[in-house]
């Protein structure tokens, strides 16, 4: 059924144009360090969605609903990660201009990663995949696995577009602004931001 299927498309444009700490993270690593570095962190993202639909194909998504400890564990450990990465960003961007900073060294080579992790690290994303793609079974002979992998490819390439997308209008406003030639003071916001994203996995 492809009024199914485009339900589902328009449904998840809608759920990834929300306002949220993936959409933002991006926005701000483009306008601060460009769209190069922003696409990096959307294929991150978006890359860890694939994760998330190949645990809820394989029932993992039920046991971080029945069990919701191993959630917290999960996102601690993420919360953690992107604390160190804001500690760390933070300190360089305090060091002198002729002092190797840790963000061009270190952040700047991790931007996929750290997007990746970003998103492995959130067990919300597999429980809303788990709520989300039951509703939208578009075929009643093929195979559930087959059919929630097809959502999840669907939900990957929009969620792609979109964040490339920020990412090109970010880094087009900074060109503008001249951000990009003030880093070291970006590059604090961007800290402070990291921060928030970490506290909100790590808040209960």
């Amino acid at each position: 059924d492809f009024n199914i299927l485009l339900l589902f498309i328009l449904s998840s444009v809608m759920l990834t144009l929300f306002p949220g700490p993936d959409l933002l993270y991006v926005f701000s690593t483009s306008l601060i360090h460009g769209k190069k570095n922003g696409i990096k962190v959307s294929l991150g993202l978006t890359t860890g969605l694939w994760i998330h639909t190949l645990l809820v194909i394989i029932g993992i998504g039920n046991l971080l609903k029945s069990y919701p400890e191993s959630q917290r564990i999960i996102e601690v450990i993420g919360g953690i990660y992107l604390l160190y990465l804001a500690f760390m960003s933070l300190r360089s961007s305090s060091k002198k201009e002729n002092e190797k900073p840790f963000t061009s060294s270190n952040i700047k080579s991790r931007y996929f990663l750290t997007g990746f992790i970003m998103n492995l690290t959130n067990p919300k994303v597999s429980l809303f995949f788990l709520s989300f793609f039951p509703g939208f079974i578009f075929h009643q002979s093929l195979p559930y696995s087959y059919q929630f992998l097809i959502l999840g490819g669907l939900f990957f390439i929009q969620a792609l577009i979109i964040f490339s997308a920020v990412a090109l209008f970010a880094d087009a406003f900074s060109n503008k602004l001249q951000v990009q030639k003030q880093n070291k003071k970006w590059d604090k916001i961007q800290s402070l931001l990291l921060a928030i994203i970490a506290l909100l996995l790590l808040y209960p």
